[in-house]
């Protein structure tokens, strides 16, 4: 049984099950469904507060999305709050996420309406249309402000609801979360070092089990203690990217064999990979420029020296109304592979891989744990400068009267927080942290070649704490 005299703690892992209200809660029949359809309701009141609304004439969009309810609570408190999820505690969002919920009754409806389903192919697989998917949300985010206007994020909200029906209705084996969802690269490569694991407590019990309803076909299309919709093998896991922790494996396990761990981070018997994916390192490439950017923009010096070659371009072509998408390039494509060809260069000096490519390749997941970093760091300088902003968004949602207030002087607009330097010192100390565990990954893969990636990853961490320093 769960609850017999073993030790709670097994090579840095706590079985979380072992907690009576939590294994209550996951092994509940309504459990994720009744959270799923709770956020779910929550994203078509969004919809509905967003539909149409922009800013009032004569006020500043970026203001403004701090006092609309919607563009506050989608992308100054959602978006910040689920980097953080992912990088502490793995892919948990997953395990609430609405659009799984939506994917999931499509699927049925699809197998039910007797509509032929394909399995997802290796490109899909790969990430290769959530890159483009990121891409174009970034492009659009950088061009024409879709986090500051409350009607083109309701938009983007029914974007994410109408693929979650479409790929339910035409794909199976959740093949929205597997290849189509838009942040799915971002908590595969931010969730891998996280606390939070599905895992077996013993390999030998699944070999022994005669039923194996975890994996067996014939039990997949239940709606509750199913196989795993992800057709992944709980058994055999030995990574948290792909895996959603939705804990089907758990419910139907009927050895009770399976565990929901809380271990440390980036769990040093977990299966690490020398190289990256095409898809994957593009990604990363691209996420590394978003993030240098939002740090830089907490600064006034390095926001200037950043976007310089932006308005050089911009002042040349003549039309300040392609400043935003010209600087989406510069920021997810031309700073990207600057940035990378110096510390792939870097570390071919070093000798620590045979070509440019190869060095990218290698130095992607050790890296991306730093890039991580980052991003959680503008995430709390966003939500410190955004959340104040939220009494008054609760009590007025379309946040007009608000902004009339503050633009016209009849109001304060609300204090941060938390103060910058407490920002700085948090932020700096995660990239310190985040340093070490990037170097002890590259170890972990290849202990005879790590050293040639660390001076890169110094760079890159140094580039963030120099940004960063700015900030007290």
């Amino acid at each position: 049984m769960r609850f017999s005299f073993k030790p709670l703690f097994k090579e840095g892992s706590f079985d979380l099950l072992r907690i009576r209200p939590v294994r209550a809660l996951l092994l509940w029949h309504g459990f994720p469904y009744v959270f799923q359809a709770l956020m779910l309701a929550m994203f078509v009141l969004l919809i509905a507060l967003g539909w149409g609304v922009s800013a009032p004439d004569g006020v500043s969009d970026k203001l403004y999305a701090k006092t609309n309810l919607v563009t506050l609570l989608v992308w100054g408190i959602w978006w910040p709050l689920m980097v953080w999820l992912a990088v502490l505690l793995g892919r948990v969002w997953c395990m609430v996420c609405p659009l799984e919920l939506v994917s999931n009754l499509s699927e049925r409806l699809g197998r039910w309406l007797g509509i032929r389903q394909f399995e997802p192919g290796k490109w899909l697989l790969s990430g290769g249309l959530i890159l483009i998917f990121y891409f174009s949300i970034q492009m659009l985010i950088a061009g024409a402000h879709l986090h500051r206007v409350p009607g083109y994020t309701a938009i983007f909200l029914i974007f994410l609801i109408a693929t979650a029906i479409v790929t339910g209705l035409f794909f199976k084996h959740r093949a929205y979360c597997r290849g189509f969802c838009t942040v799915g690269l971002l908590l595969n490569v931010y969730g891998r070092g996280g606390m939070l694991a599905v895992r077996p407590e013993s390999r030998q019990v699944c070999d022994d089990c005669s039923e194996k309803w975890c994996v067996n076909a014939e039990n997949r299309h239940k709606l509750d203690a199913r196989s795993c919709p992800t057709l992944l093998v709980p058994k055999a896991l030995d990574s948290s990217k792909d895996c959603l922790v939705c804990t089907q494996c758990i419910k139907s396990c009927q050895p009770d064999n399976m565990q929901l761990q809380l271990r440390t981070p980036y769990y040093s018997h977990d299966t690490r990979y020398p190289v990256t994916s095409w898809p994957m390192l593009l990604f990363i490439m691209l996420l590394s420029g978003f993030v240098v950017y939002e740090l830089c923009t907490e600064w006034s010096v390095t926001k200037n020296i950043f976007l310089w070659p932006v308005k050089m371009v911009t002042a040349e072509i003549g039309y300040p109304a392609l400043g935003g998408w010209i600087k989406g390039v510069w920021t997810l494509m031309i700073f990207p592979l600057l940035l990378w060809t110096f510390l792939g260069t870097v570390t071919l000096l070093m000798k620590g891989a045979p070509s440019l490519i190869q060095a990218w390749r290698q130095l992607a997941l050790p890296m991306v744990v730093v890039i991580a970093a980052g991003h959680m760091a503008k995430g709390i300088a966003k939500f410190t400068s955004w959340g104040g902003f939220l009494p008054g968004a609760i009590h007025e949602p379309s946040g007009v009267e608000t902004i009339k207030a503050l633009t016209s002087g009849a109001d304060v607009v609300p204090a941060s927080l938390l103060g910058m330097p407490f920002v700085a010192a948090v932020s700096l100390t995660l990239v310190l942290m985040a340093t070490l565990f990037s170097v002890r990954e590259a170890k972990l893969v290849d202990a005879d070649t790590y050293r040639a990636q660390i001076p890169s990853i110094l760079m890159l961490a140094g580039l963030f704490g120099f940004i960063i320093s700015g900030w007290f």
